[in-house]
């Protein structure tokens, strides 16, 4: 997901988006979906959608009934009214409370057995599935679930840990087209003009990427990387300017494929949409804002932002929200590893410039870790820990083992973990077996610890050395880092320091070749770190 878009609407979204907390809990460890089924019949008329959803579901323990989430009918005749379940065709009592649709079996299931259950239901979308006209006034369907609004519209376990295959049967008007997850089966027009078109995604997905976008299409861009199709889908009032601005179809791609590690869905669309944010990944058929089709400015790192979320975030999928970093921290960083590839070390270490000065400008509002366990409104993880920050974690941990053992890390995670769920552990016990390395006090600092060394030097030369004091004025935290110094001498030469900080304050003399005329700290953009007032 772009983090750029996302800022300015941050507290607008607070404002009118209700969410509930989803901790992980034991109903997450009970009951494993395996594949979704999802019928939906949309019209022009009005915002009420009818929906046939088939769920298949394996119990991982025994269990007297089922739990969805699922939002009700509310004041404002806003959410979905349940109006049978089944289990393998037999009806099922059922109760529809507090956004949960709980289903009574009537024989227990026993453990490891699977179950399917069809829920038909109707109402108009509070949220999730966004019912509205785009910039040129035509009406559009677009799903926008992330973090957990996939129940607004869907009955389903709508957590990142859960991850199912998936089928939309879209039944619509037939001037509009239908993008979905996964490979088309099937298109065709039934009477009364509605047309009829079913996606499949057989790769499993969590419920934060599994959409639909409805809308007067012009299809373009069409291109094949390595038999994966890829194509652009923009609205027709603004098709040719909005097919030059989404040409990046396959450099991503094609790039993140050799870097990280094989492609792991079907087709790859990039769709202009009504997506509240920047950009949002849905597996194989990206939502980018709909303004990103006809900007006046290059969209290339918003394209490298959400097709590297394909490796991660889609792919390998974050067990807990908490740890969302391992999806937009990853994002963040290779996305300037693809700017750095294509236009070289000066525009990455201004980007990573730009991305410190984020950070200390955050941590002046709000001092938290990047995992922060206390946040229970999940879009509130949105922020500069978990893109910048973590991006930095990332570029530190990079320098610190080098690049080929930091890339070799990177693809031996994707492979073990790819099209499954991680935690940040299983992030750091694939580093420390591939660099060989104790990373727990790395790990720690940056990622569980709050802040960053805010540094204040000062130093003085006398005869052939150089007295330094280094103190760490940060408040509660202490870090522990290396930190080059670059010393310019007076004879037009220079010499790079590498030294160990360890400590609150730090001082020492160190050898010198010449006058030193000024000197730079982390002249190489390696450090997160602030120079104190």
């Amino acid at each position: 997901m772009s983090f750029y878009k996302y800022i300015y609407i941050l507290f607008f979204i607070l404002g009118c988006l209700k969410i509930h907390a989803q901790n992980h809990n034991s109903r997450f460890e009970s009951i494993d979906v395996q594949h979704y089924k999802f019928e939906i019949h949309l019209n022009d008329t009005t915002n009420r959608i009818e929906g046939t959803s088939k769920v298949t579901v394996k119990f991982l323990k025994p269990a007297e009934n089922v739990i969805f989430d699922f939002v009700h009918t509310d004041d404002q005749n806003k959410g979905m009214s349940v109006e049978s379940v089944k289990l393998e065709n037999q009806p099922l009592k059922f109760s529809h409370n507090n956004n949960l649709l709980n289903i009574e079996l009537q024989k227990a299931a026993q453990k490891n057995e699977i179950l399917n259950f069809t829920v038909e239901y109707a109402g108009v979308p509070a949220d999730g599935l966004v019912i509205s006209k785009n910039k040129y006034d035509k009406r559009t369907f677009f799903g926008d679930n992330w973090p957990d609004r996939a129940n607004n519209w869907l009955p389903c376990v709508d957590h990142p840990s859960d991850k199912a295959t998936l089928e939309f049967l879209v039944y619509a008007p037939d001037h509009y087209e239908v993008i979905s997850n996964g490979l088309l089966v099937e298109k065709k027009t039934l009477e009364k003009n509605v047309e009829f078109t079913h996606w499949k995604e057989d790769v499993p997905l969590s419920t934060k990427l599994m959409v639909i976008g409805v809308a007067d299409f012009a299809i373009g861009n069409k291109i094949a990387y390595k038999n994966i199709p890829v194509s652009s889908w923009v609205f027709q009032e603004n098709a040719e300017q909005g097919f030059s601005n989404y040409k990046y179809g396959t450099e991503a791609l094609s790039y993140f494929s050799e870097l990280i590690g094989p492609y792991s869905y079907e087709k790859l669309a990039h769709v202009q949409s009504k997506t509240r944010y920047g950009g949002m990944e849905n597996a194989s058929c990206i939502f980018y804002s709909e303004n990103s089709a006809t900007a006046e400015t290059s969209q290339e790192r918003l394209f490298a932002h959400e097709v590297a979320h394909q490796w991660f975030g889609n792919s390998v999928t974050e067990q807990n929200w908490h740890h969302v970093w391992l999806s937009e921290g990853f994002a963040t960083y290779l996305t300037h590893v693809y700017m750095q590839h294509f236009y070289g070390d000066n525009l990455f270490k201004e980007r990573m410039n730009d991305d410190r000065d984020r950070v200390i400008s955050y941590s002046k509002r709000n001092l938290a870790p990047i995992i922060d366990t206390t946040v229970t409104e999940y879009i509130r993880l949105l922020n500069a820990n978990s893109y910048q920050k973590a991006g930095w974690v990332l570029h530190m941990l990079r320098h610190k083992l080098g690049d080929e053992l930091f890339f070799k890390g990177l693809r031996e995670y994707y492979s073990e973990f790819r099209n499954l769920t991680a935690l940040t552990k299983d992030f750091q016990d694939v580093m420390e077996k591939v660099s060989g390395e104790d990373l727990d006090k790395f790990f720690k600092q940056w990622l569980w610890q709050a802040g960053h060394p805010v540094l204040n030097v000062n130093w003085e030369q006398v005869k052939e050395n150089l007295h330094l004091t280094i103190q760490q004025n940060q408040t509660d935290y202490l870090f522990q880092f290396p930190i080059d110094i670059e010393l310019f001498y007076e004879d037009g030469t220079t010499e790079m320091k590498i030294l160990r900080i360890d400590k609150r304050e730090l001082s020492l003399s160190v050898p010198v070749k010449n006058k030193v005329k000024k000197l730079i700290i982390d002249p190489e953009v390696k450090l997160l770190f602030e120079i104190g007032e």
